[in-house]
């Protein structure tokens, strides 16, 4: 799929550019995974990297994921996100995720999987072929300074673009924490379809339950989700 008739590749690059250095962001986008891991070490030691995106885990360094980072004005690391393909076979989405939605928990949680579960919806079981799943993303900063800006629309916009210029996958994934569906972040990032509690996730050890959504766009979304204005985009998130 090309773009080129909703946003010149460089056009959009350097829309997307200009309005986050006016909010004094500063974006790096990388494939080394041991760089990003020992970035957020340094500024983060007690962070941990979500398992989709551990390179001790993974061989991420056949073009398979990018990482993004973006730092303030005084080099302080204020956003992360990251992407990369599923190795799905030919299994659906749904039949993935029922085998594999553990790998998908929260960085740094170990799961009792005698109460944790996957509910897989109509959605996922027709989603199948090229999937790239989404995560890592967080903004940090003071209140009011990043957070509530609108920013985090053309972060997720930016990082939708990158996937599709890299592989053009049928279709984008993550998972969503109700809290935080509840507040709209399903929709400041973009993603415009979800299954709700599709993932119950219970850490051994704790009562605590995380409920989770499943957000997903699929390739024919794109166009109409990136052909809204950023600066539009910016104004109504914030």
């Amino acid at each position: 799929m090309t773009f080129q008739h909703i946003h010149n590749g460089d056009q959009f690059v350097n829309s997307v550019t200009k309005l986050l250095n006016t909010h004094g962001v500063y974006l790096t986008v990388g494939y080394d995974f041991s760089v990003y891991r020992d970035m957020l070490k340094k500024s983060f030691p007690e962070r941990k990297i979500g398992t989709p995106f551990d390179c001790d885990s993974h061989d991420l360094d056949d073009g398979s994921a990018f990482w993004i980072i973006g730092h303030s004005q005084d080099g302080t690391i204020v956003h992360t996100q990251a992407m990369r393909m599923l190795k799905m076979g030919p299994r659906n989405l749904a039949d993935f995720l029922t085998l594999r939605f553990h790998e998908f928990a929260p960085a740094g949680v170990e799961l009792d999987m005698t109460r944790s579960s996957y509910r897989a919806g109509p959605g996922a079981k027709r989603m199948d072929g090229r999937i790239a799943y989404h995560g890592e993303y967080w903004i940090g900063g003071a209140p009011g300074q990043f957070r509530g800006t609108g920013l985090s629309c053309i972060l997720s916009r930016y990082a939708l673009w990158q996937a599709m210029e890299h592989w053009d996958p049928d279709h984008i994934i993550g998972f969503i924490a109700q809290t935080n569906a509840f507040k709209g972040f399903v929709e400041r990032t973009g993603m415009m379809h979800t299954e709700p509690n599709a993932v119950m996730m219970c850490p051994k050890g704790s009562d605590k339950v995380i409920n989770g959504f499943l957000s997903y766009l699929h390739r024919e979304d794109l166009p109409y989700l990136l052909d809204i204005p950023l600066q539009a985009a910016l104004l109504e998130a914030a």
